[in-house]
């Protein structure tokens, strides 16, 4: 095989949504200010590209196998994993 050949698909591979948030952490009164006042664009941008990996994922071959959601709600903190695993490798 040489170095540029197209490698097997893995197995299994873990994504993260929304981890943008954590910037909170740098400023914890400037997050809850912002969390209080219904400031919820992470969450949104994150559903986003969860639905669109979904699909991505979905097409080649993958299924969700986990998902967890960690965070500080407080402050406007959290963010998701996901957990696809191989099902049908792609024809």
């Amino acid at each position: 095989m040489g170095l540029f050949a197209k490698s097997a698909p893995r197995r299994i591979v873990v994504k993260t949504y929304g981890r943008g948030s954590l910037l909170g952490l740098l400023g914890p009164i400037f997050a809850f200010l912002m969390a209080s006042r219904g400031m919820n664009g992470w969450q949104q941008s994150a559903a986003r590209d969860m639905e669109r990996d979904a699909a991505e994922m979905t097409r080649r071959g993958y299924r969700i196998a986990s998902s967890q959601e960690y965070g500080i709600p407080l402050l406007g903190i959290t963010y998701q994993k996901v957990t696809y695993e191989l099902v049908d490798p792609p024809t």
